[in-house]
């Protein structure tokens, strides 16, 4: 399929441009499918060998992404697994956009002062620069400023995570997704990524009104909360079994005046959180083993209700 369109975007930088050494094959691109690279700086992608079409790296000082282009819009880049036999990935109509930066709350935490984007946390300039890009992709390409798939937060989304497209749904899809909804592969980023606003940012520049949006709640599986609430206090000090969850569950706590300001972000369910959660099934007028600190589905929902977060499992 021929290409068609402007096929460098304005302003890249093609001074790490891999297509003359991995030619790809041309086509008319219908999906821009996001990435993280899951590190700070430029990736060197193997010489290319793992390339994507474009690389967005922050700069912070300037408070504006620096594109770089690797291959042309309309040319199979090398940033997903392609099997052989399967359903073809990289050379199905798929523009690919690595962003420099995490989309894992565990390197987040890691990276600290650092600066770094996280991908569930992006600024609002980091906003401004993807929506242009998706803009410039809409009106020169023709890619629909639609999305209609969920961004699952990482590391949930990693793997077999209930949102990965089957063969069909990927052959069919247009617009725009991420890596963790592309069959054949396992990766989860880019995790909570702002689809929608991302979206509606670059709607507001083109004429179409953008339609309001409900952000959809956190969710904390009840499952593995009570794993965790079973596991940690008899752990290290410190062990996470179920960080994401519980730092919800703790956050709440704290809001309640249960639990501490310094364990209310640790992700732990030790201790002193099951002596936090036990009081607040008291609050409720439980008693004996029934406030015994470990979370039930009443209890539990009854706290996400009042600090906004959903029970699954």
């Amino acid at each position: 399929m021929a290409k068609s369109g402007p096929q460098r975007y304005p302003g890249a930088s093609t001074a790490n441009w891999y297509q003359n050494k991995y030619g790809g094959d041309a086509m008319d691109s219908n999906t821009i499918v996001w990435h993280t690279t899951e590190g700070t700086s430029l990736p060197s992608y193997n010489g290319g060998a793992e390339a994507p079409n474009f690389t967005a790296r922050p700069n912070f000082t300037a408070k504006r992404l620096e594109w770089f282009q690797h291959f042309d819009f309309d040319v199979s880049s090398r940033a997903l697994v392609n099997r052989t036999g399967g359903v073809e990935t990289n050379t199905l109509n798929v523009c690919q956009v690595e962003i420099v930066g995490t989309c894992d709350p565990t390197t987040h935490k890691k990276w600290g002062s650092t600066p770094h984007l996280y991908a569930p946390e992006l600024p609002e300039w980091a906003i401004r620069d993807l929506a242009a890009f998706a803009r410039w992709a809409h009106g020169q390409h023709g890619i629909p400023l639609t999305s209609g798939v969920t961004f699952k937060a990482y590391p949930d989304s990693y793997g077999a995570n209930g949102v990965r497209m089957s063969n069909s749904a990927w052959t069919g899809f247009k617009g725009h997704c991420g890596h963790q909804h592309v069959p054949e592969n396992d990766h989860g980023d880019p995790g909570a990524f702002p689809m929608a606003a991302i979206l509606n940012a670059a709607k507001s520049s083109t004429g179409t009104a953008p339609k309001p949006t409900t952000p959809a709640k956190p969710a904390v599986d009840l499952s593995k909360l009570v794993t965790a609430a079973r596991t940690d206090p008899g752990a290290k000090q410190g062990h996470q079994t179920y960080a994401a969850g519980v730092r919800l569950v703790e956050a709440a706590l704290r809001a309640e005046g249960l639990l501490a300001a310094q364990y209310a972000n640790d992700g732990s369910f030790g201790t002193t959180t099951v002596t936090a959660y036990a009081a607040w099934q008291r609050r409720l007028g439980y008693s004996g083993s029934a406030a015994d600190g470990i979370p039930g589905r009443t209890s539990l929902s009854k706290l996400g209700a009042r600090h906004g977060f959903t029970i699954t499992n």
